[in-house]
């Protein structure tokens, strides 16, 4: 190509300018809006922090008090009978249950205390817990979606 290096230079720097403008409006270009469209943005879903959780407790010998705490919720259950039913707040994710139960009798004898949990949308999760004399004891749960669900 023959003439001056500094013609050659600006036509250069021109071409990719308008090159450069041409892209910049193509990637900006936005589609108008011509009112027939009746898209609404979906908001992702907001995963719930807790469930309700049918629960069975099971006791091998009456009890004067019985108390669960789950979510900060202390829940004093009915000493009447050895079989109680009710529902707890479960938060999801780890959450903890504490139990505690004094025993009606007194005797340092072994007792134990089988809870059922039935989580909402969650396997049954079952829990022995023995002790010597009055028993208080934690649960940590695992409640966690399956990834392949």
């Amino acid at each position: 190509m023959r003439g001056s290096p500094l013609i050659r230079t600006l036509i250069v720097l021109i071409a990719l300018i308008a090159a450069g403008l041409g892209l910049s409006a193509l990637g900006s270009r936005r589609p108008a809006d011509d009112g027939s469209s009746s898209t609404v943005p979906l908001e992702p879903k907001a995963e719930p922090k807790s469930v309700t959780s049918p629960f069975v407790l099971t006791l091998s010998a009456p009890a004067k008090t019985i108390t669960l705490e789950s979510l900060g919720e202390t829940h004093s259950l009915d000493a009447s009978t050895q079989t109680i039913s009710g529902t707890l707040p479960i938060e999801l994710g780890h959450p903890t249950l504490f139990i505690d139960i004094a025993w009606a009798d007194q005797n340092p004898s072994p007792h134990f205390a089988k809870l059922v949990l039935e989580p909402t949308g969650f396997p049954t999760q079952t829990k022995i817990f023995d002790a010597s004399g009055d028993l208080s004891d934690v649960w940590e749960l695992h409640l966690h979606h399956d990834e392949h669900e």
